[in-house]
């Protein structure tokens, strides 16, 4: 699985990179225009993100727009809908103007900082990413 994750806060970049690192290959990022760079370059490249987990609030291009980008970028490839990423927001931002505005950008799941290792496994699991195997083989 390939991600995608745009976070300026630096400590919580570490943490989502311990997290989706078990997932999956990364490309972390704090920057919203470097994220739609690498973005629509992997699906020109023919391997697209599965997975985005976006901040909102950011300096210069915001997560709305980055969330905007990628479904143009996605519908222009002709992989939108069930086939397009999977688009996790991850904000402080907890007002329903705020979380309803994700949604019409076409996220499909919402975290409210501060969010546990737990609510993030768990918003992964509903949207069909299952928790990657620990289990150890023995001889």
């Amino acid at each position: 699985m390939k991600i995608l994750i745009l976070e300026d806060d630096v400590h919580l970049l570490k943490v989502l990179i311990r997290v989706m690192s078990k997932y999956g290959e990364y490309y972390a990022t704090d920057n919203g225009a470097d994220a739609v760079r690498v973005f629509d370059e992997a699906m020109t490249d023919g391997e697209p993100f599965d997975v985005a987990l976006l901040d909102i609030m950011l300096p210069g291009m915001d997560g709305y727009e980055v969330l905007g980008y990628i479904r143009r970028i996605e519908a222009t490839h002709k992989r939108d809908g069930l086939d397009g990423a999977k688009v996790i927001m991850v904000t402080a931002l907890n007002a329903a103007k705020n979380i309803l505005h994700a949604f019409k950008e076409n996220c499909e799941a919402y975290l409210t900082k501060p969010y546990s290792t737990q609510e993030l496994e768990t918003t992964l699991a509903s949207l069909g990413i299952p928790k990657p195997s620990t289990t150890v083989w023995r001889m």
